[in-house]
């Protein structure tokens, strides 16, 4: 009689929480839980969860204590009953404080980037794309066509051309022209032109087009050498003659004095043009 009296007490204690009694009700009336499903319209996932006391899969409150009563009512135990029971456990597991369901749809508007954020992502990758620029124009050597753009915001002054007739004669030296003669850089085609300082750093530059002169400034050949990236588009003469090429084509030539002895050195008495100084390949774009 003693373990009679202990079994049903022990059965009883087995059913601690509602979604128990949900579940052994199913059970009895011989019903699954898409049968269940099917009566209610609620998901077999959601009832399973209610058999399971695992609110946490639910969407919230309000859906949980509705879910229960129906599911109460499919099979035939006190809907009203369950639902108090219900409440109680979400109290008992401080599930109130859990927020209201809210619709997880990738379309939600809610979930999309506000507008403040997108233009915030925009300037910062404006940003980055001028820093990139600015990185690349003082790594690598002036373009033509960038040079050339610059050159027309801002030109520098240029000297007269009757600067050198004006300076007085100087004696020749062992080249046979005069030190005062003037240089005069031809554009054969569009042609980028910088002048150096000692340094081996840009101090002026400018873009001479297809015929276009530029007569040295006398400060200039004293303090700054040439630097050209297209050789073969550059005509470099000394008091009206012709050095010669300053350095093969389609390479950066750098470090080419502009004192007119040695421009003319450069040429040989058969008008062979010498030695060029270092080539240095051009920059690819």
């Amino acid at each position: 009689m003693a373990d009679e009296d202990v079994a049903p007490e022990q059965g009883e204690l087995a059913i601690t929480r509602t979604g128990d009694r949900l579940r052994l009700a199913r059970e009895a009336a011989g019903l699954s839980l898409a049968d269940v499903a099917t009566r209610t319209r609620i998901t077999q996932r959601h009832l399973a969860a209610i058999e399971k006391s695992d609110y946490s899969e639910l969407p919230g409150r309000t859906y949980v204590t509705g879910f229960a009563r129906a599911y109460a009512r499919a099979v035939d135990l006190p809907e009203a009953e369950i639902g108090a029971a219900i409440r109680q456990e979400l109290e008992e597991d401080a599930y109130g404080s859990r927020p209201l369901y809210e619709a997880y749809e990738p379309t939600d508007p809610a979930r999309l980037p506000t507008a403040r954020l997108t233009w915030t992502l925009v300037v910062i990758a404006l940003i980055l794309v001028s820093a990139y620029g600015v990185w690349r124009f003082l790594s690598v050597e002036p373009d033509e066509a960038l040079i050339a753009a610059q050159n027309r915001a801002a030109d520098a002054s240029e000297a007269p051309q009757n600067n050198a007739a004006a300076a007085p004669a100087v004696k020749a030296g062992t080249t046979g022209v005069a030190a005062n003669a003037p240089v005069v850089l031809t554009g054969l085609s569009e042609v980028w032109i910088g002048f150096d300082d000692a340094k081996g750093k840009t101090e002026n530059w400018r873009t001479l087009d297809a015929g276009e002169t530029y007569q040295v400034p006398p400060e200039y050949i004293e303090q700054f050498t040439l630097r050209t990236s297209i050789p073969q588009a550059l005509k470099v003469t000394v008091g009206g003659r012709d050095v010669g090429p300053i350095g093969a084509a389609d390479t950066l030539v750098k470090g080419v004095s502009l004192k007119p002895a040695d421009l003319v050195a450069r040429t040989d008495a058969s008008g062979t043009a010498a030695a060029v100084p270092p080539v240095v390949p051009r920059p690819k774009g």
